[in-house]
């Protein structure tokens, strides 16, 4: 490690080793993308040049990965969130995720699981409206289910579905 901070002396090295330690630490308790590890070390107040350094060396050790980062984040907003995918990529997106690397995570989301948690979640949305009047059901259904980032088709083809089975 050492031999990128030639440029240091020994109190400045032993300060980057402890701030190392600490954004291991970091990494280790939950995946991390590189724009939050960034963001630690700004927080940390680390020089821009000591970042860079800081930033290699974990990359190195693999500590951060975008790529595993976003399926990790997308499987886990999904199961735990009952996010759809528009919710999930948008904030996929706000971390700085590459286009490409988001679209690859969510690719790899079963669908069958996908299906399933969207079914659950609008059934429960669904009832949780049954003392409304039709349309003011309909309305607040499709906006609950929308700030979660669910498809328009999705809900679209539940409610046709829904309301074609209780005529």
């Amino acid at each position: 490690m050492a031999s990128h901070f030639f440029f240091i002396n020994m109190k400045e090295e032993k300060k980057i080793t402890e701030i190392l330690s600490k954004v291991e630490r970091y990494c280790r308790y939950q995946e991390r993308c590189k724009s939050e590890v960034e963001k630690k070390l700004v927080d940390l107040g680390v020089t821009e040049k000591v970042k860079k350094s800081i930033l290699y060396e974990l990359s190195k050790k693999k500590y951060f990965d975008n790529t595993r980062f976003s399926y990790e984040y997308a499987i886990g907003k999904l199961r735990n969130n009952k996010w759809g995918k528009f919710k999930i990529s948008y904030h996929l997106r706000s971390k700085s995720i590459e286009k490409s690397l988001i679209d690859k995570a969510l690719k790899k989301i079963p669908e069958n699981e996908y299906t399933s948690v969207f079914n659950k979640i609008a059934k429960k949305e669904w009832l949780n409206r049954s003392k409304l009047e039709l349309s003011s059901r309909k309305i607040g259904f499709v906006n609950a289910l929308k700030r979660r980032g669910w498809e328009f088709h999705l809900i679209n083809n539940f409610l046709l579905e829904t309301t074609k089975n209780s005529h």
